[in-house]
């Protein structure tokens, strides 16, 4: 700009007052110039590039009422694994962390003396068996020896009969025959003939008498013979019981030789190995169902009012990756804690993969039925850490910071529970790059 004035003065003819004034203007026009140009240096530090970020309208939405509680896994059943029988461990065979089915063999005592006494208790048994036989078949026989007393004496009892009709006839010839002979109508000889005869007849009587004397005798023998051997009978069937008992005995405790799993489940607490003698009921591990699992928690006598068995509830493990798992309330203790005042109860999480295990911490969220208004946003407006999140406003095209206290995280949205109000521009996008202050520019796509 100066040389294009320069030569311009140069073609007038220069006065003192002329010269003045041309330097006046001089000045003007460096001192504009200067100051534009510092103007459109001001001006294009003013203008950063501003950042493009997207942005969600913070809503309200009703959320069920819950509480939470610190929790502990364990197993849904317990089973002892132990011994009906003492013995010496000659197999092993299983390990910590090995999943079982009920009845699966898992440890085998020394049973060699259980076998020794099995066979001596077998031998006892066929003695008193052949015992038995040998009563069965005396009560048998003396039985039968009744029966034929009993046939001789009916025989004999007949006889006597006759012999006793005899004994009439041969008594009333004989008065005949006296009669007679006292009137001089028979011989004497006839007289004596009818007195043998009489006196025959009764001799024959009473040793039919005899007979049949003879025949009660023998039934009562045979009769004493059969109790005789009845006896026996029960006695030697009474040492087959006995035998039967010790054997039946002997044969369980065998079985009980091999130690199976008292329920399905997860093997843990081993405490035996190969060689050392195991006393009957001590445990030698445990078997524990983890599918389902429990989550127990305590609840104050307070609240416990509001928990019914068969509510609904989620269970959380893990930090901030935390894995979520439905469960339901399955037990409550029906009287809480003398000293800490304190219901226990139990939530059952189904834990098909037994992805779970016992003694694992975990947060349980017991879901009311009630239900209450709060402020959710997505989790991608959140940053910073735990016990200091911060999520961004869109203040007029700038972006604000805001400290927020944060409450449930659900289905990539996170509660809010102080920070920010409903109708609020939440900025979504970018937020770990942004700076309280910065232009931004919402995009939508």
């Amino acid at each position: 700009m100066f040389k294009k004035i320069v030569p311009a003065i140069r073609r007038f003819k220069l006065t003192k007052k002329s010269v003045a004034i041309i330097v006046i203007l001089l000045v003007l026009i460096t001192g504009v110039t200067v100051f534009m140009n510092k103007k459109a240096d001001t001006v294009a530090v003013a203008a950063p590039n501003k950042v493009s970020v997207k942005v969600s309208v913070a809503k309200s939405t009703l959320k069920n009422a819950s509480a939470s509680y610190k929790a502990t896994l364990e197993a849904s059943q317990e089973g002892i694994v132990s011994g009906k029988v003492g013995g010496k461990v000659v197999q092993v065979m299983f390990e910590n962390g090995q999943y079982v089915s009920q009845g699966d063999l898992l440890i085998k005592l020394d049973d060699q003396d259980i076998r020794n006494k099995i066979a001596s208790s077998g031998a006892k048994l066929k003695a008193s068996e052949s015992q038995v036989t040998a009563a069965e078949s005396q009560a048998d026989s003396a039985a039968s020896q009744v029966k034929s007393a009993e046939s001789q004496l009916v025989s004999s009892q007949t006889g006597v009969q006759k012999m006793q009709l005899n004994v009439d006839n041969a008594l009333r010839t004989y008065d005949r025959t006296k009669t007679l002979f006292d009137g001089g109508a028979v011989t004497k000889v006839e007289l004596e003939g009818a007195e043998t005869a009489l006196n025959n007849a009764k001799s024959d009587l009473a040793s039919a008498n005899a007979t049949v004397e003879s025949s009660k005798a023998s039934i009562e023998t045979a009769k004493t013979s059969i109790g005789t051997a009845q006896a026996n009978t029960q006695t030697a069937q009474a040492n087959v019981t006995s035998a039967q008992v010790d054997l039946k005995n002997l044969t369980d405790s065998l079985a009980d030789t091999t130690i199976t799993a008292p329920i399905t489940g997860i093997l843990d607490e081993k405490s035996v190995s190969v060689g050392q003698y195991a006393n009957m009921g001590v445990a030698l591990g445990k078997v524990k169902t983890i599918s389902p699992i429990y989550a127990a928690i305590e609840v104050d006598q307070n609240a416990i009012s509001s928990l019914k068995v068969g509510q609904s509830a989620k269970v959380n493990v893990g930090g901030n990756d935390a894995q979520s798992y439905d469960g339901i309330i399955k037990s409550i203790e029906a009287a809480a804690d003398t000293t800490s005042r304190v219901f226990k109860c139990k939530v059952e999480v189904a834990n098909p993969d037994q992805a779970l295990k016992p003694g694992i911490y975990a947060n349980v969220d017991i879901i009311g039925n009630e239900t209450s208004e709060v402020i959710a946003v997505t989790t991608d407006a959140l940053s910073g850490n735990p016990g200091n999140y911060t999520v961004f406003l869109n203040d007029k095209g700038v972006a604000r910071k805001h400290i927020v206290s944060i409450g449930e995280i659900t289905k990539g949205l996170v509660e809010i529970k102080d920070g920010i109000k409903t109708g609020d521009s939440v900025i979504i996008t970018n937020v770990n790059t942004l700076q309280d202050g910065d232009e931004i520019s919402v995009v939508t796509k």
